[in-house]
């Protein structure tokens, strides 16, 4: 995961660069054009990195019986280009949908996250600054100094980037694991073995767009498995939270500590110096 999200910050700042367009989501006022132009990179960006997400997803789930060699770097490029070609010796890859297939999903996927990211993250920084605001105000009417400024500089943008990744992770789920089921039809992948919740089994299934996919997901897994994850993306976001908490913990102490008048006087520090 982390490694595909740097190839595809590192595509963003290439096409970026050679294009002028915007690589990050423009506000609302800034007009339609810059928007258009952030879908227009996103779109680009995706494409070029789709094979290679298929590539990093079948080496992620399938199973050692199914893999014809170990997973390597190497390998997963190999894949991304048999993925792309439509290639490929093996059987598994005349069984993988055309990687034209993924692009509408993938795409969505992908714009929807940024769109819902980009809302929480706007509407968390608004709310953190109207209560550094009304914090502010009642400091000044009781003429306390402010001694949070560097915690008031850093934790808003921190928080709201944490926020806003857990609120689109966690409502686009359903969106993900049917994206993520589209790519990897037509393998033969490890699954939860629901019966028994301790084990693993082979599945291999075969959807040709999304419409399939989603009536047979319903058909022989229930509405409930469209949440499939859900437990471990909360399980790490909690851990996420805490390490923040953590740092604005940090943040105070570090605040308080530079806050700290000089043990010596001023007077008397002149004099030591002479």
């Amino acid at each position: 995961h982390m490694m595909m999200e740097g190839l595809q910050l590192t595509t963003d700042s290439c096409i970026s660069h050679v294009t002028q367009l915007p690589k990050e989501l423009p506000s609302f006022s800034e007009g339609l054009t810059r928007t258009m132009g952030y879908v227009t990179l996103k779109t680009v960006s995706t494409i070029t990195t789709l094979p290679i997400l298929s590539a990093v997803l079948l080496d992620t789930v399938q199973s050692e019986s199914a893999r014809a060699e170990s997973a390597t770097p190497m390998s997963c490029l190999k894949d991304a280009i048999y993925r792309f070609t439509g290639s490929g010796s093996s059987y598994q890859y005349r069984l993988l949908l055309p990687v034209h297939q993924l692009i509408i999903p993938t795409v969505v996927y992908t714009l929807t996250w940024d769109l819902v990211g980009h809302l929480v993250h706007s509407s968390v920084l608004k709310l953190c600054k109207m209560r550094q605001n009304s914090k502010q105000s009642d400091k000044d009417s009781r003429r306390q100094p402010n001694n949070n400024k560097l915690t008031e500089s850093i934790w808003p943008e921190l928080l709201a980037g944490t926020v806003h990744c857990f609120v689109a992770d966690l409502s686009l789920l359903p969106l993900e694991l049917i994206m993520n089921r589209l790519h990897l039809q037509g393998t033969r992948a490890i699954v939860d073995n629901v019966l028994d919740a301790q084990s693993v089994i082979p599945y291999q299934a075969s959807y040709n767009n999304v419409q399939q996919c989603v009536e047979a997901l319903v058909d022989s897994e229930g509405v409930p498995s469209f949440w499939k994850g859900c437990s471990a993306l909360l399980l790490q976001y909690s851990t996420r939270f805490a390490v923040v908490h953590t740092v604005r913990i940090l943040l105070k102490y570090i605040n308080n500590f530079s806050d700290k008048p000089s043990l010596v006087p001023n007077d008397s520090a002149t004099s030591l110096e002479k």
